[in-house]
This record gives C-alpha cells, structure tokens and sequence, in this order.
C-alpha cells in the first residue's frame, strides 16, 4: 500500500490508530534547476575608414569562443544605442554585416548575441563619423565686385579644414599653384590679363566630399602714376648749404589726385647713410620740406634720390632721380 503515516483517533476514550498513503515527494526539497548564461560579447571589427560620406558601411563580427553547439544565436546591431538590425548568427567565427545604417556626424556601433540566456553584453563600440556634407569654397580676396589694377595679386580664401584645394586659370587652362593651412586657408598668386581673368576653384574633404566654384577677377589697365620733381640736378660745392625741394605727385589708378597715401622719401649720399622721410599727400601732392644739403667735406659725387607711393588698393609706385655735387 506505500508508506504508511501514523494518525492518532481518540475513539470511545481509547485510542486507535489508522493508516494514511503519503506522496514521497511532498514537502521534499526539489533539486533547482540550472541556469542558462546569457552568451558573452562578439567582437566588433571596421576594415573601413572611420570617417565617410557613405550612408552605410560594412563590419566584420568576430564570434566569441565557447558558444554551444546545441544553441541558436542572435546578432543584434546597435547604432548610437538604437537597434537597427537583427539576424541570426550563422556557424562561422568571422560574419560579414554589410550596410550597416549610418546618421549623419558620429555613429557608436555596439554588437550582442541573444541566446537562450537572453541577450549577451555588448561589444566594445566601433565609432564611424559620417560626413555627407560638401565643403564651402570662399574666396575673401579680392572681394567680389573690386577690380584688380595691377598685372598680379594674391587670391586669398578659405575652405574646409583639412580639405585640399585646386585653383585652374580657365583663361589659359593651367592648374595654378596653391598652398593651403590645416585650417583651411588658401592663396595663390595670379598673373592677370586685362579684362576678366575666370578661375574654376574645387576642394575636396577628407570624407571624399567635393564642391566647385567659379569666380572671375576683373582687371582694368591703371592710370595710377607717381612723378618726383627735385628742384636740382647740378649743384656746387661752393653753393652749400643749400635748401633743396623734393615734391610727389601721386595718382590712382582712375588718374585721379590720391589723397591719404603714405609717401617715402630717401635719400642717399655718396659718402653717407641713407635719409628717409615719411609723409602723406594732400590733393595728390607730398614734399619734404626743410631737406638741406651741406658741406661736411664728402658732399661731392653724385646723390639718389627715390620715393615710394603706397595706393589704398595695395598697388606700390616707386620712383628715382639723382643729382650731382662737383
């Protein structure tokens, strides 16, 4: 009949006893059950760039050792901490994940495994920076609408930061030598033809991203000029001292009388350093006054005079003449 448990009857004022089956497993402790590890992280790997224009990139997943045969895995895909992507986890150790969704700036790419201990830890992340956006070319020298009066200048601008710079003259079809900062500030020289002197510009990022833009620099033929009157060019020893009068006349490249330009006079004895003066024109004119030519026994030989016009549109006007003291 099984095991038999005791029970006590109080009958009549004895006592009897009966008989009663018992289930062996009641109130035995069970044996706990095994629990299943959740499986351990996969190894991201990016045989890529981690910078590009792309909006998706490939990965390699390394699959972590020790995982049961008698399991199916889940890879799951996470990019910024969002899932994007889950598949199984086919029986090799290197897995292909290709197009893997990438947003615009960087991307923390993260894998796990799901198993059937739930899903596994992440992996260390692989970083991706996304770049979709083409550099700006500007051009900050000469400013547009400015005409150019000189045969050469200087093209100044700026692009990205890390991107490079080309400068074609489409005038002559030559690629014009440029040299441009890790900030990206460029420059080059040009050679102008009077009239519209075109220029094609491209720059590319690093992410492979590229723009182009045209410009064109205008130059007109100048009129500016600069003349030096010197009130001698003969002088004798025995008329010394003498007060002598040195006088520019300085005009734009509209030939009009240019005010407000800085004005250098020199002069340079034969036997002595060289003087210099400095001074602005008012109505196109500048003088040193006062300049005063003495004997102090090396006066005689032949004298330079020069003086030198700054323009505001940074064109240099130089000039010279010399006179004699017998």
């Amino acid at each position: 009949m099984g095991v038999a448990g005791a029970l006590l009857i109080l009958v009549g004022g004895s006592i009897a006893f009966a008989s009663q089956a018992l289930d062996p497993g009641a109130g035995a402790p069970r044996a706990p059950q095994a629990s299943i590890p959740r499986p351990p992280a996969p190894t991201l790997l990016n045989r890529a760039t981690s910078l590009t224009r792309a909006a998706a990139i490939d990965l390699t997943l390394i699959a972590p050792s020790g995982l049961r045969r008698d399991q199916e895995y889940t890879v799951r895909l996470y990019v910024n901490d969002e899932l994007v992507r889950e598949r199984r986890l086919p029986d090799q150790a290197e897995v292909h994940l290709a197009g893997v969704p990438l947003g615009e700036g960087e991307n923390a790419v993260r894998a796990a495994l799901v198993g059937a201990g739930g899903e596994g830890e992440l992996s260390a992340e692989v970083t991706v920076l996304r770049d979709s956006s083409a550099p700006i070319i500007r051009v900050t020298s000469p400013e547009a609408g400015v005409t150019v009066y000189g045969a050469t200048t200087t093209l100044r601008g700026r692009t990205e930061p890390g991107a490079d710079i080309s400068i074609v003259d489409q005038l002559t079809g030559q690629a014009l030598e440029a040299v441009i900062d890790a900030d990206g500030r460029f420059s080059a020289e040009l050679s102008l033809a009077v009239g519209s002197n075109p220029l094609l510009l491209r720059s590319q990022d690093e992410a492979g991203n590229q723009a182009r833009t045209r410009i064109a620099v205008a130059r007109e033929r100048s009129e500016a000029r600069l003349r030096l009157d010197v009130s001698a060019s003969e002088l004798l020893v025995t008329d010394l001292p003498i007060l002598l009068e040195m006088v520019a006349t300085v005009r734009d490249e509209l030939g009009r009388p240019a005010d407000g330009v800085e004005v250098t006079f020199g002069l340079s004895p034969p036997n002595a350093a060289t003087r210099t003066f400095r001074t602005t024109t008012l109505d196109g004119l500048a003088a040193w006054p006062d300049l005063q030519i003495v004997d102090d026994g090396y006066a005689a030989g032949t004298w330079l005079v020069t003086v030198r016009a700054v323009l505001s549109s940074g064109a240099e006007l130089r000039e010279d003449h010399s006179f004699s003291v017998q």
